[in-house]
């Protein structure tokens, strides 16, 4: 029990350290993009830690078994490599005993990983879901940034604004709207200007734009023919984006609607959830021979192969479940054959350190022979 602790506390403790930084780095990335789109009107600037701590479990469903895989590596390398497998071998931790801690330590992961895949995340995806919805209805008013030009989602429509309040009152506003008369025909361009604009809503729940002191120009770009208006006061109705109802994205279902469909990208879906979590304790047997070092080598020796093996591992996993989804393989054979194979290259890579070994001793013995 005394070493089981120790050897949970080192991979763990590595393990959180490990997710910590791939996690950052990766939320990092989506973060900035999510930036991008609500600097050019896509996203409110409301939304976007609430996206962020939905999308946070789907970060997790790889990054932790990931973040396992090298803990394990990582500990266990420096175990080889400051001599301290050899002092903990000599009291009592067999080859059986490790790959029998290293197993129970993967079902550990394992559980907190199928919470995360078959609860966390598609829950959090259902969340994303409505918030996206809800971007879609909203207008450039909704999401529009002081001093900075935003174009419509249509990209028909270029609105400016150098300064707004919380209750919608707006100062310098330019509004640069176009029309194609037909297929072929030329622009017709309408430019509003003004000093000030509110937005107010009427009777019935439309909303308007209402401009004050301003002008109005429209007519044809490269024509002399343009009609300008000066107004005291100009109304323009707000027109929504209407969303249109789409199908729930497969990695949003719930995992009861995911078991009783027939459908058989409802079926890939399952099973690369289940994959997740079956692929953990693989990697973890994996991880014991790859991490085994001469502690004149350095722990990080066999780093480099070891994560090349597990990226081939989930590259195989993702391209099963595109052809399994595309019906380019049996339902029966599935996502289940990759196990298989790195089952079997877990195995080989154990019986390989086995031999490794006894050649090792064996000419250790021949040289010591007078």
């Amino acid at each position: 029990m005394i070493l089981f602790r120790y050897f949970a506390r080192e991979v763990f403790v590595s393990m959180l350290a490990v997710t910590c930084i791939v996690l950052a780095i990766s939320m990092g990335w989506r973060f900035s993009g999510y930036l991008t789109d609500a600097a050019n009107g896509l996203l409110s600037k409301n939304v976007l830690f609430l996206l962020m701590a939905y999308r946070l479990p789907g970060f997790l469903e790889l990054i932790v078994p990931i973040g396992f895989y090298l803990s394990v590596m990582l500990t266990y390398g420096r175990f080889h490599a400051d001599s301290e497998m050899v002092v903990l071998e000599s009291c009592g931790m067999s080859p059986a005993r490790l790959i029998g801690v290293t197993l129970i330590l993967s079902l550990i992961v394992a559980f907190l990983t199928a919470l995360v895949t078959l609860w966390l995340k598609p829950l959090g995806e259902r969340e994303v879901e409505l918030l996206f919805t809800g971007q879609r209805n909203l207008t450039e008013f909704d999401t529009l940034a002081p001093g900075r030009f935003q174009t419509l989602r249509s990209g028909k429509r270029v609105t400016y604004a150098e300064d707004f309040t919380a209750e919608g009152e707006l100062s310098r506003v330019f509004i640069n709207e176009y029309r194609e008369t037909n297929f072929f025909g030329p622009k017709n361009v309408n430019t509003v200007v003004s000093e000030t604009g509110r937005t107010q809503v009427d009777a019935t729940g439309s909303r308007f734009l209402v401009l004050n002191d301003g002008y109005r120009y429209s007519g044809q770009p490269g024509q002399k023919n343009y009609q300008i208006i000066e107004y005291e006061e100009y109304g323009q109705l707000i027109a929504k984006e209407v969303a249109e109802k789409r199908e729930r994205r497969r990695r949003a279902k719930k995992l009861v609607e995911l078991v009783g469909s027939k459908d058989i990208r409802d079926i890939a879906e399952l099973q690369w959830r289940i994959s997740i979590i079956l692929m953990i304790p693989v990697i973890a047997l994996m991880a014991i021979p790859l991490s085994r070092v001469n502690p004149r080598q350095g722990r990080f020796t066999r780093l480099v192969p070891g994560m090349i093996i597990c990226f081939l591992y989930i590259i195989s996993l993702s391209s099963a479940r595109s052809s399994l989804a595309s019906k380019n393989m049996p339902i029966e054979v599935g996502m289940w054959w990759v196990h298989g194979i790195f089952i079997l290259i877990t195995y080989g890579i154990f019986r390989m350190e086995w031999f490794i070994s006894l050649f090792t001793r064996f000419v250790d013995r021949i040289r010591s022979t007078p």
